[in-house]
């Protein structure tokens, strides 16, 4: 009797560890299928990065430019200031 308890006991664990197994099994493959979704936004998300690093420095030459422009027109129409902001 103490054999086919042992046998069973056993059986049964083999059972849970196969059980176990297969579950492990499925998740990485679930993963393994979300980490290709993230590897494409990683790859899109530097894409963007790189396009826009020097974006900070060009609103800052564009600004620029446009005052320097703004202050030509002004001094083209014989206006020496510039013209107060209304609103707000």
């Amino acid at each position: 009797m103490t054999t086919l308890l042992t046998v069973l006991s056993v059986l049964g664990a083999w059972a849970l560890l196969g059980v176990l197994l297969v579950g492990l099994f499925l998740v990485v493959k679930s993963l393994q299928s979300i980490r290709h979704w993230f590897e494409k936004i990683t790859v899109g998300l530097r894409t963007v990065e790189h396009q826009t690093k020097d974006l900070n420095q060009r609103g800052a030459v564009l600004t620029t430019s446009l005052r320097e422009t703004i202050d030509a027109l002004h001094a083209a129409s014989g206006r020496r200031q510039r013209p107060r902001r209304q609103g707000g």
